[in-house]
């Protein structure tokens, strides 16, 4: 094949010295078809195949590749071949000779796919908001923890509200839903999902859902219109894909560390806060600027805000305890064996004996674990004293020094367990701490018993019971009265004189 030097040349023998084609061919060799195309075109010559090379090798395998990939195509994703498998399953069944590369270049071919295009959305104000979870790592206590991320953004003003749950269950779907709302100060008209289990019970034809009773009832309650993307197209809603993926660089890079995920919540509305002046793109004005014409169009809150929790039903056993997801809480003696139902919340648990609350617990999210609430069990304590000094709801109840300090003393004595008891009951009628500084007060004055507790708590609390300090002038008309200390010696003469006493 000519090169572009051999080109020019031919064509400066021509142009140039007026040579004609036969008198090129003839000095050069070339053909005077080869002449006359570098006299008609500058482009740098490529070679091009007048036919396919032939490849024997992969040519007999190559139907038996297009019908694995078609079955594929109706296999679950993480269980269909890669080009390795591919070239395995030929050595194996097919014996095939060839090398690996040569089945992964055909398979690249093979999949290679059309470039993605999208189409640039514009937005109004107030009428469309995007959610999704994003899933991070913190240290909570120093422990890496793996937490649940709530993101949701306005389209028009791409204002952002970013809150952390332990997990994605449908109590803290409703419940970042209504702190979102809070925040904004008003609820946007639609909000795009994709088809998460807590609020799509089936996939209809098209974009039709039977949606969860309780996500409907968020619906309900502020009004709102959900929208459900196609199943596997996240760019439907790619504004909070966005932002999950900013919060896991921007805000979760480097691994925060803290101490609670309120203590982390608190933060991260102060990030949404800050990202207020982020200039929204393809704009002249800021994300809080934008927010204002964004909050006009929205849906007002309203009056009150959801509920937001799931019933559960549970029963407890003859230990007072009720079972939660592999998890035991507490309820009161007398609600032992009984049916009860758990209102359960995204941190907390409620539990109901006919309408009527009976415990509250903050919810444990390990497994295998007893929640106790000690005072769950005192009145049965209390017919059972013997029981205290082993009582896993008191061992595990963690109580201040000067509670273990009153039961040493206590356990000593005849009816001092219940005493102890008793202590532990002044809790339903003072605040734990008024008890605790009334105990250390009483343990200076060497006082160990429940009625002086009850009564210098009384004294600090109930203006009738304090007793006034009595003070003598010196005009006082209350006589003076010296008592003459006794002379206790005399007991010596009498062990001297070897007295006897009967």
């Amino acid at each position: 094949m000519l090169q572009m030097a051999n080109y020019e040349f031919i064509r400066k023998q021509h142009f140039v010295l007026g040579k004609s084609i036969r008198q090129i061919s003839r000095e050069t060799g070339y053909s005077r078809q080869v002449i006359r195309k570098a006299l008609t075109t500058t482009e740098i010559p490529v070679y091009k195949l007048s036919k396919l090379k032939p490849k024997p090798v992969i040519e007999s395998v190559k139907p038996i590749i297009l019908e694995w990939l078609r079955q594929d195509e109706q296999a679950p994703p993480k269980q269909r071949h890669t080009a390795k498998r591919i070239f395995q399953r030929l050595v194996e069944e097919y014996d095939f000779t060839g090398g690996e590369s040569t089945i992964r270049r055909y398979v690249r071919q093979l999949r290679v796919s059309p470039p993605k295009a999208y189409v640039p959305l514009d937005f109004p104000p107030g009428k469309f908001a995007q959610f999704d979870w994003g899933e991070v790592d913190i240290l909570l206590f120093g422990k890496q923890v793996t937490i649940q991320v709530f993101c949701l953004r306005c389209t028009y003003s791409r204002k952002i509200f970013v809150q952390t749950f332990f997990h994605q269950k449908q109590e803290a779907l409703l419940q970042g839903h209504v702190n979102a709302f809070e925040f904004l100060g008003a609820v946007p008209h639609t909000i795009v999902y994709d088809n998460l289990k807590t609020a799509v019970k089936k996939i209809l034809e098209g974009k039709n859902r039977e949606e969860q009773e309780r996500f409907t009832q968020l619906r309900a309650h502020y009004l709102f219109e959900s929208y459900f993307c196609e199943p596997a197209k996240g760019n439907q809603k790619g504004q909070v894909e966005n932002l999950v993926k900013m919060v896991k660089q921007q805000f979760f890079t480097p691994m925060p560390s803290v101490a609670s995920l309120d203590e982390l919540n608190d933060w991260l509305l102060q990030k949404c806060l800050s990202y207020e002046d982020t200039r929204v793109p393809r704009s002249t004005i800021t994300v809080g600027e934008a927010f204002i014409q964004d909050k006009e169009c929205m849906l007002p809150l309203p009056s009150h805000p959801l509920e937001c929790y799931r019933m559960v039903p549970v029963k407890s056993n003859s230990l007072s305890l009720v079972t939660f997801e592999q998890n035991a809480y507490s309820v009161p003696v007398s609600y032992a064996s009984k049916e009860l139902v758990c209102r359960v919340y995204a941190d907390d648990l409620a539990i109901y004996h006919n309408g009527e609350l009976i415990a509250t617990h903050q919810r444990c999210f390990e497994k295998g674990k007893e929640i106790f609430n000690y005072d769950h069990y005192l009145d049965l304590l209390l017919i059972r004293p013997g029981s205290v000094l082993y009582a896993r709801p008191l061992q595990k109840a963690k109580l201040p020094e000067i509670y273990h300090q009153f039961l040493d003393k206590c356990k000593h004595r005849s009816a001092g367990i219940k005493d102890f008891i008793r202590i532990l009951l002044l809790h339903r009628e003072f605040e734990p701490s008024l008890v605790e500084d009334t105990l250390r007060e009483s343990a200076q004055n060497g006082i160990f018993q429940y009625d002086a507790v009850r009564q210098l708590l009384l004294q600090r609390t109930i203006p009738e019971h304090r007793v006034s300090s009595l003070a003598f002038g010196d005009e006082s008309h209350v006589p003076v009265i010296r008592v003459k200390s006794p002379n206790l010696t005399q007991y010596n003469d009498l062990l001297q004189k070897r007295s006897v006493v009967h």
